[in-house]
């Protein structure tokens, strides 16, 4: 099991940072999901599971506390494995199997910092990613309970803690062609949105599974938040001005998949006919738009030149290959250079996504 702690998580660069051509806006990042993490919520872990047992949500991992936080779910959606554990008894554990199982879509008013049940939903989010022993997609009560109960008496496990306690807990593994499955539920909101903005689908594609592979509940260092990891005091301000409304998106509109898909690639579009307007190769354009989502757009033309306006010249003067390796090999943050490797490749891979 992934384990976490909170001084040495690895601190994300701002999603969807940007500068303006005019007078590059500087983003700092918003470490108040390091307050959180740092404050009760990890006293409350330290006190009842122990010193360096600190689990908690990120960009790819679902994290749920429930019974005063004695137990818990987790779902590494980059591993495609489900671990759910509990201190107390076989029926807090069958409760949090059931609830994880059959948790819904949409994330919106579901804090992951404290202790209580997700909602069972009609349309549970992993249908189609876990199977039980009978290889049936698990898609209500009824064979949730029964494959509860089955994990309980044929896959259930034990380990000691240090602090001595003992922890009771089973382990699913995912589908094989989880994150494909994940994908697909997007894919008619992904079509909408690409065709509003101008956006190509397998861009969005590509940007949400390195973002959060495909995870609604998605959250990172940065407060970050969904499927496309919008910040909503930096990018989720200019979604907004670009949308004629004030102030920023809430935590729970970008909980919202449909919504936070939309402000993604609102932003896209933004940094394609805004901050980076000038670049003339679409290609050119589009790693462009890759490293800025990640780094911002300040960022990217400075590689080039401190002057946004000389900078742009010096893009359409290279040849996109030229472009993509100083982006991937001049950039100044590394994070930022591979960003643009990974969506690039996933770009490719969903290349047929139309």
């Amino acid at each position: 099991m992934k384990k976490l702690f909170p001084l040495v998580i690895l601190p994300f660069l701002i999603a969807c940072g940007s500068s303006t051509k005019e007078q590059p806006r500087v983003y700092t990042k918003d470490t108040r999901g390091l307050d959180i993490l740092t404050g009760q919520f990890s006293r409350n872990i330290d006190k009842i599971w122990g010193v360096n047992e600190l689990l908690v949500a990120t960009k790819k991992d679902y994290v749920k506390y429930t019974d005063q936080f004695y137990t818990r779910s987790h779902i590494s959606f980059e591993e495609g494995r489900i671990t759910i554990e509990t201190l107390a008894d076989a029926n807090r554990l069958r409760n949090a199997i059931i609830h994880t199982l059959l948790m819904g879509n949409d994330a919106s008013g579901i804090d992951l910092f404290a202790a209580g049940d997700t909602p069972i939903s009609n349309h549970p989010f992993l249908q189609g990613q876990v199977v039980d022993n009978f290889n049936r997609s698990i898609s209500n009560i009824m064979i949730a309970s029964e494959y509860a109960n089955y994990l309980l008496h044929n896959k259930l496990q034990k380990r000691r803690l240090k602090n001595g306690r003992v922890v009771s807990y089973v382990t699913i593994t995912m589908v094989a062609n989880h994150v494909e499955a994940r994908a697909r539920k997007y894919l008619p909101t992904i079509r909408q949105v690409a065709t509003r903005y101008g956006i190509p689908p397998n861009l969005i594609l590509a940007i949400m599974r390195t973002e959060s592979s495909f995870n609604p509940y998605a959250v990172s260092y940065a407060n970050a938040i969904g499927l496309m990891q919008v910040v909503p005091r930096t990018a989720g301000i200019d979604i907004f001005k670009y949308k004629g409304k004030s102030g920023k998106p809430s935590r729970n509109y970008l909980y919202n998949p449909q919504n936070n898909i939309d402000a993604g690639t609102t932003y896209l579009h933004i940094l394609k006919n805004d901050y980076l307007a000038g670049i003339n190769n679409p290609i050119s354009m589009r790693y462009a738009m890759i490293s800025a989502y990640n780094s911002g757009a300040g960022a990217v033309l400075r590689v080039f030149d401190n002057d946004n306006s000389r900078a742009i010249d010096k893009i359409n003067r290279l040849s996109p290959e030229l472009v993509y390796q100083i982006l991937t090999n001049k950039h100044p943050s590394a994070q930022a250079r591979n960003y643009l490797l990974k969506v690039n490749k996933a770009y490719k891979e969903y290349h047929n996504v139309r």
